[in-house]
């Protein structure tokens, strides 16, 4: 059985594990599109290129935020786990 606040951790780790995922994919896929614009010498390629890497490195702080809440959900299981065999 889940407490309300694991509940209310895994849905912080599934909508952050998700956004991270999405922004680390959308990232990529403008980084790879501003290295096409160098190559064909259009003039706004170093800002495109910025901005995929901005949304790659938004992409990895969510999973790791994700991350956290997950650790932070098995923390409290065991906590739960530890303090069930201490009472009679």
């Amino acid at each position: 059985m889940q407490t309300p606040e694991e509940k209310k951790l895994l849905t912080k780790y599934w909508w952050f594990g998700g956004g991270g995922a999405m922004l680390l994919g959308s990232g990529l896929a403008v980084l790879l599109h501003g290295s096409k614009m160098k190559e064909a010498n259009e003039d706004p390629w170093f800002w495109v290129s910025t901005g995929g890497f901005a949304l790659i490195m938004s992409g990895l702080s969510f999973i790791g935020d994700a991350n956290r809440f997950r650790t932070m959900v098995d923390v409290l299981r065991e906590l739960d786990r530890r303090e069930g065999l201490t009472k009679p």
